[in-house]
């Protein structure tokens, strides 16, 4: 329709015809605006509900340092979060608020525990540990204790469960092994118990014993030694009091008799020089010789052992005559020894 033919029409119409035309069109106007605006609107309320973390397995979300939500209906579950710690492909999680600890459910947003707990550590073998009043609860994945009594909580860095069992301190000389019922396993009797996942192994001291156990708690190596340290690559270093190593497999086979780490020669600087000027150092008749722990001691020419690896450094003041430090801070203090290893008076 041309301009001048709309025009025409429309002066045709009546005062009321153009009113009731007038009205439906900011009525159809309004609509189209508010419409829009209600797209608009739910389009941010479905954007503002997938932000955060996605936590368990039915999609729940959660925002760090602050709560955990639905995003299906937005409704928050867990208002006022200090932080949510969420180990790899569990469901169950470590939830801190007001300086407490509890365990929660991922999946429903519900905790487990009540949350009073002053410490956690997340869930191995099917357990949790957490800590209260300087007690120590073991609890089930539903949240049950396995402990109602507990034990004393001795500041031990880490409580989690390897091979079902757990090494506990129960004071500040004594430890033992639980199993995931709560029973000694290895009774708290060991000055030592480390665990050394990489061999499944318990490497332990008791007395003056020390006792490789398998991961079945049968005995791989024991003897009367100073220490048996479990290297990740070559086997079990026994180590004897008169600082001696020997060289055991990780099933506790003799390999070698005596180990070194490495044997070096011994000069001294006789204090001449030569034509250019260089000064003139000189062999002396012993070897140092380096051990696992990197102690050093004195071996004579035909690499017979002359003086336990006590030092942490040797050196030739002259052909006959050695300084040799002790502990880290070499420059501290020493003694002298002669090349029998002899102490020199």
């Amino acid at each position: 329709m041309k301009l001048t033919s709309f025009l025409q029409w429309l002066k045709s119409l009546s005062v009321k015809s153009i009113l009731l035309l007038v009205s439906g069109l900011v009525i159809l106007i309004t609509t189209i605006v508010a419409l829009s605006g209600s797209i608009s609107s739910a389009s941010k309320k479905v954007e503002k509900k997938l932000y955060g973390e996605e936590i368990g397995d039915n999609h729940l979300r959660y925002k760090h340092g602050c709560h955990i939500y639905d995003p299906e209906t937005g409704k928050i579950l867990v208002d006022s979060i200090d932080w949510l710690h969420v180990s790899y492909s569990d469901t169950i999680a470590i939830l801190a608020k007001n300086n407490r600890r509890a365990y929660i459910n991922l999946n429903t947003a519900e905790l487990i525990t009540p949350l009073v707990y002053e410490k956690a550590w997340e869930f191995s073998c099917d357990r949790g540990i957490m800590v209260k009043s300087d007690t120590i609860y073991i609890f089930r994945r539903d949240g049950s204790i396995v402990n109602p009594n507990g034990f004393k909580y001795k500041k031990q860095y880490e409580m989690l469960y390897h091979n079902d069992k757990l090494v506990v301190n129960v004071d500040n000389d004594k430890v033992g092994l639980i199993d995931t019922a709560a029973q000694w396993v290895l009774p708290p009797l060991y000055s030592m118990i480390e665990n050394e996942h990489s061999h499944r192994l318990y490497n332990t001291k008791i007395n003056d014993e020390c006792v490789v156990y398998n991961y079945a708690l049968d005995t791989v190596l024991m003897g009367n030694y100073k220490a048996i340290d479990v290297d990740w690559s070559e086997g079990l270093i026994a180590t004897e009091y008169n600082g001696i190593q020997h060289l055991f497999s990780y099933e506790g086979k003799l390999i070698y008799e005596v180990i070194f780490k490495s044997i070096e020669e011994l000069a001294y600087n006789t204090g001449r020089k030569d034509a250019h000027g260089n000064e003139i150092w000189e062999e002396t008749n012993c070897y140092v010789y380096v051990d696992y722990n990197n102690k050093k001691g004195l071996m004579d020419k035909r690499y017979r052992v002359l003086t336990p690896p006590l030092f942490y450094d040797i050196k030739a003041q002259t052909k006959h005559t050695f300084f040799a430090s002790f502990g880290k801070w070499s420059n501290r203090f020493g003694t002298l020894i002669d090349e029998h290893g002899k102490p020199i008076r």
